[in-house]
């Protein structure tokens, strides 16, 4: 999965520009002149607005006006995922682009993980870098329920192509909305709540064992012993990841409990079981992939969901 940091991608973007030489070619002085327009096009814009006295820029460039606020709103720490809506407009009114506002299907991030594939870096750095600064320089994000007008230079905007509805070095206007902010243990409890779930077994760590077919007086599971599972793994979402060929199948594999041969919640859960039995394993990223994730599909700090039945202990 590739995980850049969104300062990072700007140096990515600055070295696929000009090669392996410095950024004083010619290309680089034309985006250096290109920048320099679109501070004047977003300070004039501010003042022909009167938006002088609410605007704020951040660090990396973005300037931006909160136009909704909601100062006890949940507010996004590192790992927490952020729903949002945003509609994406030219200077002159013209709109370009937007989430699916009209069903209420919003975008989803998480604070701390940035992938231009999924968002644009001053879009990012509106959501997690805005707001009244805390400590030093650190800013608190907008929080659930609150609104901002993001106006971002060509240069954080991911690279843009240039198209008939949006010139390459137009600086853009997002109108962004937080709908919701969660935590990993909200989208645990969310999850658990939608589908009814009652845990057998909850663990500090935030492991849930919900035990589907028991068999009580079968072999019981422990460390050492090697256990043969039917799983199938899938994120909170339903969208399943293993065997990613087959989301209606499963995958079987051998387990040696407490070898570290698979991620710790699969490895916790499968311990809380017995021969025979069937369960749903439920845990938070700490237990799963982290803060780096797995292939495509699994997110940095993604809880995960594996289906299991446990066909033989030895």
């Amino acid at each position: 999965m590739n995980r850049v940091s969104w300062k990072n991608w700007l140096i990515v973007g600055c070295l696929g520009v000009v090669g392996l030489s410095s950024c004083t070619e010619p290309g680089e002085a034309l985006r250096d002149r290109k920048r320099r327009e679109n501070e004047a096009e977003i300070a004039q814009y501010v003042a022909q607005n009167n938006l002088t006295g609410q605007a704020r820029t951040t660090d990396a460039g973005t300037t931006y006006i909160l136009t909704t606020t909601n100062p006890t709103g949940q507010t996004a720490g590192v790992g927490d995922e952020i729903q949002y809506h945003y509609v994406a407009r030219r200077f002159d009114g013209l709109i370009v682009d937007s989430s699916d506002v009209a069903a209420n299907i919003p975008r989803v991030i998480t604070r701390g993980y940035f992938n231009q594939a999924l968002i644009s870096a001053g879009l990012y750095d509106g959501i997690v870098n805005s707001g009244p600064i805390v400590s030093g320089t650190n800013r608190l994000g907008l929080r659930k329920g609150e609104s901002a007008m993001l106006l971002v230079p060509f240069n954080l905007d991911n690279g843009r192509p240039n198209t008939l509805l949006l010139p390459q070095y137009l600086p853009i206007r997002y109108d962004v909305r937080i709908v919701n902010v969660r935590t990993e243990e909200q989208q645990i409890q969310e999850y658990l709540t939608a589908n009814k779930l009652t845990p057998t077994f909850s663990e500090t760590n935030g492991l849930r064992v919900v035990v589907t077919q028991a068999r009580p007086d079968s072999v019981q599971i422990t460390t050492g012993k090697t256990v043969g599972v039917s799983y199938r793994g899938s994120l909170l979402n339903g969208v399943v990841f293993d065997p990613a060929n087959n989301p209606t199948g499963t995958n079987t594999i051998s387990v040696q409990i407490g070898a570290n041969q698979v991620v710790p919640g699969f490895d916790q859960g499968l311990a809380k079981l017995r021969k025979g039995e069937k369960a749903r394993l439920i845990f938070p990223s700490a237990l799963g992939y982290g803060i780096t994730g797995s292939g495509a599909t699994i997110r940095p700090y993604a809880p995960l969901v594996f289906d299991v039945e446990i066909t033989s202990v030895q």
